[in-house]
């Protein structure tokens, strides 16, 4: 994504009643950023990366917040990061690296085990997936039950929440494993869908300059989605940005043709055309 949100930008997303709602951000001591890269910040503090940061420890973090961070198996976590041991050697080797993660972190608090599970103690850890998560619920049932204008400024409230927190994909460009890509796909599809909801929500109450926004910050997460293309050509054109618009569609046959060796859809051509044929006609 090309604009990135700093960590005390991000944060004073949690500045204000909505946001902090149900969130917990208050209480957590521990923040962990996962979207678009990986960070810990403790008491307001980044815990900075070293020659001796512990890859094993933070690896379980990641893997304990790939799984949903809630009552995760020692076993399914162990068989993810040491796959070639088993029974006694597996169990060691996981109360070994949780408890020189709990001295990383710097609170036992942080991590909750009980009867061979493991959990982020949410009362005291705030994380970024689980802020995103929330507010694509709230910002679904703020749409899918809007009957006035009023809720505008709420929608743009959890809107602006999920652009900040959605600083790219999970885990950003560390290495994908088997336990992380699945996560990262599920939570790039929602920010995907959110975009073209959102953005059919501004088109439907007559703001395409708002929809313009949602359809380019889903390009730059996924600029193979052709439904981005058409709808922000569209709103270009409503707001008489007509060569913006012709670009659009140029950057798109572009992406299209480089990557995956085809031409626009039909629909897309048809909304080219139209607009390039309008804007020939206005330049006489």
């Amino acid at each position: 994504m090309d604009k990135q949100y700093t960590l005390p930008e991000i944060e004073s997303v949690f500045a204000d009643p909505v946001a902090r709602s149900g969130f917990g951000a208050e209480q957590a001591s521990l923040r962990i950023y996962t979207l678009g890269r990986f960070s810990l910040v403790r008491d307001g503090e980044p815990l900075r990366a070293t020659r001796k940061a512990p890859s094993k420890p933070l690896a379980l973090l990641k893997a304990l917040i790939a799984l949903g961070g809630r009552q995760v198996g020692a076993v399914s976590l162990a068989s993810i990061l040491w796959p070639d041991k088993e029974g006694d050697l597996a169990q060691q080797a996981f109360e070994t690296t949780l408890h020189r993660l709990r001295k990383h972190l710097g609170d036992d608090r942080y991590l909750l085990l009980e009867d061979g599970r493991l959990t982020l103690n949410s009362e005291r850890v705030w994380v970024d997936v689980w802020a995103f998560e929330r507010n694509l619920t709230a910002l679904r049932s703020l749409i899918s039950h809007d009957n006035t204008s009023g809720c505008h400024a709420d929608v743009h409230l959890r809107a602006e929440h999920i652009m900040r927190l959605y600083q790219g994909h999970f885990l950003g460009r560390e290495d994908a494993t088997c336990w992380s890509v699945s996560l990262q796909e599920r939570l790039r599809n929602k920010y995907i869908h959110c975009m073209i909801a959102l953005g059919g929500f501004w088109e439907q109450h007559g703001l395409p300059d708002k929809a313009i926004l949602c359809y380019q910050k889903g390009i730059e997460v996924d600029d193979l989605v052709e439904t981005f293309y058409q709808r922000l050509m569209v709103c270009l054109d409503q707001t008489g940005r007509q060569p913006e618009a012709i670009a659009t569609f140029r950057q798109c046959r572009h992406i299209l043709s480089v990557v995956l060796g085809l031409a626009p859809m039909k629909e897309t051509r048809e909304i080219y055309e139209t607009i390039l044929a309008h804007y020939q006609q206005q330049a006489g």
